[in-house]
């Protein structure tokens, strides 16, 4: 066997090996190359075929055809940026349905701050279920896609939740306001889950001298949509209405004489029969927003953003078995990278994401 004919050869077992690691239909070798040796050339095709050639890749739940790998994924596209409005929508909901408590609980209604807290973790009870919410996005797809049904029904369920709360007014009963708020905060969990879902879709196909760029887009746009509403939160609920107890912009409205709120309002010290049309010292502008406002600003962003995310670029997918998704699932968590992960997060939020009601 010359030189050339053994160069050949070693580049045929490369291309089998290589073949065999992305998953494809491999060739024989042929026995010509090996017939003017010892015969080493049907040996090696026979081993490489019993290796190599004969098996194919095993498919999973989790694989998919790579559509965008060659040309990128393009986040501000219109088959992505449902996806960045998603995370926009989930930073103020996220930021607005707790901050807004605050100021409406403590500071207006005179609570306890340990309601406050009480409140906050009814609010967010429903991130407790995000893989309940994952696992029927996963198993359950609606007319053929996974995600963006999931998206706008949790969107949408999140809006009408908003406006029924708008509905009731600035002087809703605190319990309803709380009840609200955790119902707005399921859905949008729902879509949030989701979400997630399609981002694994989306890193499997970034580039790999890009990958990560899309993760750190959709976080920084939900930080982003985080300070928009606690500025809004801010400026808005920073005037009389809300930091004056028994405030009445309206003149001809007599002033109550109640002393659970004329007790918190200095002004009627200083002006004991027309103390609740003036402006206190704890109010720092002289304009107020309602919460039904707050709430329509914040239904308004999601029924906006319907329409983008009815365009998310998501493939149908066939009906996936109940048994089979939770035999994978299982398999994945026996992982060690997997249950490390899980633990830590269950031991770090027992030991350091205890909060002080006082």
């Amino acid at each position: 066997m010359n030189l050339a004919e053994i160069a050949s050869q070693k580049a045929d077992v490369a291309g089998l090996v290589g073949g065999a690691r992305s998953g494809l239909e491999l060739p024989e070798i042929s026995p010509a190359r090996g017939a003017k040796g010892t015969g080493d050339g049907v040996a090696s095709s026979a081993k490489t075929d019993v290796a190599f050639g004969k098996s194919k890749r095993r498919t999973s739940i989790y694989d998919h055809v790579d559509h965008d790998t060659e040309s990128g994924i393009n986040p501000w596209s219109r088959g992505y940026i449902g996806i960045i409005a998603n995370y926009f929508s989930v930073g103020l909901l996220h930021g607005g349905s707790t901050s807004i408590l605050y100021p409406i609980l403590v500071v207006r209604e005179g609570s306890r701050p340990s309601l406050v807290t009480a409140a906050m973790s009814l609010v967010r009870i429903c991130w407790s279920w995000k893989i309940l919410f994952g696992f029927i996005s996963d198993c359950f797809p609606i007319c053929g896609w996974k995600r963006k049904p999931y998206i706008c029904l949790g969107w949408t369920i999140c809006a009408l939740t908003l406006l029924e709360l708008a509905r009731q007014g600035n002087n809703v009963v605190p319990q309803n306001l709380i009840l609200l708020l955790t119902a707005a905060n399921c859905a949008y969990v729902c879509a949030d889950v989701s979400a997630d879902g399609f981002m694994v879709f989306i890193a499997q196909r970034e580039k790999l001298e890009e990958r990560g760029r899309m993760q750190t887009l959709i976080y920084t746009v939900n930080s982003f949509g985080q300070i928009v509403v606690n500025m809004f939160i801010l400026l808005g609920f920073s005037g009389p209405a809300t930091n004056c107890p028994g405030y009445e912009p309206n003149l001809t409205i007599p002033c109550t004489m109640n002393p659970d709120i004329t007790s918190r309002n200095d002004m009627f010290l200083v002006n004991p029969d027309d103390w609740c049309h003036l402006k206190c010292r704890n109010a720092t502008f002289s304009f107020d927003i309602s919460i039904p406002i707050f709430a329509m600003t914040l239904a308004a962003v999601n029924i906006l953003s319907l329409p983008l995310f009815a365009t998310i670029n998501e493939d149908k997918v066939p009906y996936e078995f109940v048994g089979r998704f939770l035999k994978a699932f299982w398999k994945q968590v026996q992982r060690r990278a997997t249950w490390q992960i899980l633990l830590y997060s269950m031991v770090s939020h027992i030991t350091f994401g205890v909060e002080n009601a006082a």
